[in-house]
């Protein structure tokens, strides 16, 4: 048996044993080869996803401030705080309030890794794991970014996110160490933020908390800048060769060690390094030095990593001062959107005029080689995260009709980035799609879904969200046919929040947030939820949590309560006591009086395959609420309720007993629930009294 087949299989049984309805996703078994695994099989569902609990961060809004805001300590941290001097770059834009923007002092990577477990503070690791409870940080994107051209809002200077020019490297505007040089990422020697991130993902894993990163792949930012591993096989070169391109889902039979801890080259020192000990590199240097004679530094670099790659055709036409999209434009979607771009200029485009798309057309075979080559590169950015102790990826947009991207792609992908994670000994990681052309395809190569539940449940005013509204919610997500995770929560980065337009306050979010909890799914929070901050934050706007700061307006007079609440149901979905809660396995309570749902009150039951029992109970509005639900024999069987034998009711929050031991038939006869107006939720868990 590989040692993958003997990792997957332990991790069924012990998500077996805690009560996780094992799921036969109908992949097939793992293959011994010669190097001892074979290439199916690596991309099946990872169920570390459904024990998983998303913290969202956009790292430089998540600490930012203003000196002028908050508490008189809050005025007097931001004045000292190292941020971040961004200039305003937008083209065609003009910005109404452009001096309350610069007042905004920006967050770095080294702010998350404070001792602070206070918000207030600052929004840390500590604060996430210790007063949140969630165990794993997603982090928007952090790379250079594209901040001129049709940014997401006038007044903004962090750009578009998902517009990456650089996928490699950390943007040195979150490194505190660059800040206090003078140097980011837009400097003749850049600086970059990768030992800060290296920092903050030692620091997570040593809190138990894992780290997702955000990719978008469908498209590069405008001028990406191409960096790249020091030692890999170009798709050039295996073309040059002749190799069948094919073969690359072999991965134990295309194994390269140079991929398993790789190196990013990125400085003319290490290129001068590199080229003085391989001859390849050597004669790569010279032919192009002898074509762009006056190139150095970054500028050569950047240009030694783009000649690498370019084909014949692209060479002759090779711009020394150009982007990627100028000197291998084969990697872009040409203008007929099913051939990729021959020249620079010769680009499909849409309304998304901040991005370049990708060449993403697998079933062109006539154009095989460009689709590999950015395949493979879009691989390598992967590798090179998960070597360095990344632990995810959110993966937005996945499949677009326009640029070709689909679930094939992405299972090479997924499956080839599982199968180094595993030469490395690593765990394999979580990736979350946002998905919106192919979910069905999509659901078979990722873990977790992020479509199918926020739009079902949330709604917005004037829908009527009782009891019938959660319970169709929940049976949605059944169409993934129990594979992958849903993604449950009232909010993404770019959506309302989960008071807008609801009918909501926080508490009643929070509650309606709770439902999602006590499903088989993936729950996240974005920063800020949590202690009911109500500006609609996201990536469309540069600006800071003003539910932060004392007297700002936003700030929740008991914000500190909300977060404590949004623990107690995190601590309790987690609580191996509770693991009913993560099952798949469910059933709707009915009254005992009318045999139907009653709309105030949202119930259920969960259970395990070891007969681990929670009801949950929701009271939906803001409402005092009693009902006696009915038990038929069909289901106490599921349940293992025996007429005879006496149970207690665990309340999952306070741990203390609901009332007194009852025998099984009594409560199948007659479960009695009552809820005050200002309880949100009680979770029961069943214990037997003997």
């Amino acid at each position: 048996m590989s040692r993958l087949l003997k990792l997957t299989l332990v991790a069924s049984l012990f998500l077996a044993g805690c009560g996780e309805t094992v799921v036969d996703d109908g992949a097939p078994p793992v293959a011994e080869t010669e190097e001892g695994v074979g290439t199916s099989g690596f991309n099946e569902l990872n169920l570390a996803a459904g024990t998983t609990v998303l913290y969202e961060v956009q790292v430089r809004s998540a600490n930012a401030c203003r000196p002028d805001v908050g508490a008189p300590w809050q005025r007097e941290a931001c004045a000292r705080k190292i941020s971040p001097t961004i200039p305003y770059r937008a083209e065609g834009m003009q910005c109404s309030s452009l001096a309350e923007l610069k007042k905004i002092r920006q967050g770095t990577l080294d702010d998350m890794l404070e001792e602070s477990a206070d918000y207030q503070q600052g929004i840390t690791l500590r604060y996430v794991k210790e007063k949140v409870g969630a165990n794993m940080v997603w982090l928007m994107p952090l790379f250079p970014n594209n901040d001129t051209w049709s940014i997401p809002d006038p007044c903004d200077d962090l750009g578009s996110p998902y517009a990456v020019r650089d996928y490699l490297h950390a943007a040195g505007t979150l490194s505190r160490a660059c800040i206090v040089q003078g140097r980011d990422e837009y400097s003749p020697e850049p600086c970059w933020g990768n030992e800060e991130l290296d920092a903050l993902l030692q620091q997570a894993h040593r809190r138990g908390l894992k780290v997702m990163l955000d990719l978008a792949f469908n498209h590069f930012g405008h001028n990406y800048l191409m960096y790249d591993y020091g030692e890999f096989t170009a798709v050039r070169e295996r073309t040059g060769r002749g190799e069948d391109l094919n073969k690359l889902w072999d991965f134990a039979g295309t194994y390269e060690a140079n991929l398993l801890r790789p190196e990013v080259l990125d400085t003319a020192k290490e290129l001068e390094a590199l080229a003085e000990r391989n001859a390849v590199h050597r004669a790569r240097l010279a032919a192009l030095q002898r074509r762009c004679p006056s190139l150095s530094g970054d500028r050569l670099v950047r240009a030694y990593h783009m000649w690498r790659e370019a084909f014949d055709f692209e060479r002759e036409r090779f711009d020394c001062e150009g982007y990627l999209e100028h000197n291998a434009p084969g990697f872009y979607l040409g203008s007929n959107s099913y051939d990729p771009a021959s020249r620079a200029g010769d680009n499909f485009t849409n309304e998304w005029r901040d991005v370049k798309f990708l060449f993403h057309h697998e079933e062109n075979v006539a154009h095989q080689w460009e689709f590999v080559r950015q395949r493979e590169y879009l691989f390598r950015v992967m590798n090179y995260w998960v070597s360095r102790g990344v632990d995810g990826f959110r993966l937005d947009h996945t499949t677009d009709p326009q640029g070709g991207m689909g679930p094939n792609e992405w299972k090479y992908l997924v499956s080839k980035v599982d199968y180094y994670a595993w030469r490395r000994g690593q765990d394999r990681p979580i990736f979350l799609a946002e998905e919106f052309g192919d979910q069905m395809g999509m659901n078979q190569v990722v873990d977790v879904m992020t479509e199918g539940y926020l739009f079902d449940m949330c709604g917005r005013q004037g829908q009527t969200k009782d009891t019938r509204h959660v319970e169709r919610a929940i049976d949605n997500m059944r169409r993934f046919n129990d594979h992958a995770f849903t993604m449950t929560t009232l909010e993404t980065h770019d959506e309302h929040r989960l008071t807008d337009h609801t009918g909501f306050d926080v508490w009643t979010g929070a509650g309606f947030w709770g439902i999602g909890a006590t499903t088989r799914s993936t729950p996240m929070l974005l920063m800020g939820q949590e202690f009911g901050e109500p500006w609609g934050l996201g990536f469309r706007r540069s600006d800071f949590l003003r539910g932060r700061f004392l007297g700002s307006g936003n700030d929740h007079p008991r914000g500190p309560a909300l977060v404590d609440y949004y623990r107690a149901m995190i601590g309790g979905r987690l609580a191996r006591e509770n693991r009913a809660l993560v099952s798949g396995s469910y059933a709707f309570l009915r009254s005992r009086w009318t045999g139907e749902a009653d709309p105030r009150l949202f119930a259920q039951v969960k259970w395990s395959t070891d007969a681990n029992v929670v009801f949950v109970f929701h009271n939906l509005w803001n409402q005092a609420v009693e009902q006696s639900y009915f038990i038929d024999d069909a289901l106490a069987s599921k349940l293992h309720l025996a007429n005879g034998r006496l149970y207690r009711l665990v309340d999952v929050f306070s741990r203390e007993q609901i009332g007194e031991c009852r025998s099984g038939a009594q409560l199948k006869w007659d479960f009695y629930v009552s809820l005050s107006a200002s309880t949100r939720a009680q979770w029961l868990r069943l214990e037997s009294c003997d």
